[in-house]
């Protein structure tokens, strides 16, 4: 099994891969109480994110960012081509699933459960 982890010199707090029309955004965000999270979403690249994920909360941004990196070798291991300067156009629902980082379970939020997403009024 071979090892992969994305090193860079700089703060990373977003990061755009892609393969094959995927993309897959990574996100350290502010998780409240002065912790840091990070959220993984993935989707076609023209489109909306379908899949997600959290994690954290951590009590450093140094902390998050190295989970960011080891995902980020995990998914070059896979095939995927990092971006680092492409725009992450995820970012306002990585943001709305941060603030879910750490809550009580009732709170978080789910696949099913996107307040972006309405009902039609009948």
């Amino acid at each position: 099994m071979k090892l992969h982890y994305f090193h860079g010199r700089s703060p990373l707090r977003d990061l755009v891969m892609v393969k094959d029309g995927q993309r897959i955004e990574l996100h350290i965000r502010p998780a409240g109480g002065g912790h840091w999270g990070l959220v993984a979403l993935s989707g076609p690249d023209q489109g909306r994110p379908v899949g997600q994920f959290c994690r954290g909360p951590w009590p450093t941004q140094a902390r998050a960012e190295s989970v960011l990196r080891s995902v980020a070798g995990t998914m070059v291991g896979k095939g995927y081509e990092p971006k680092p300067g492409d725009y992450a156009v995820w970012s306002v629902t990585a943001q709305r699933l941060a603030r879910t980082i750490g809550a009580p379970q009732g709170e978080q939020a789910t696949p099913d459960a996107d307040p972006d997403q309405f009902k039609p009024l009948t």
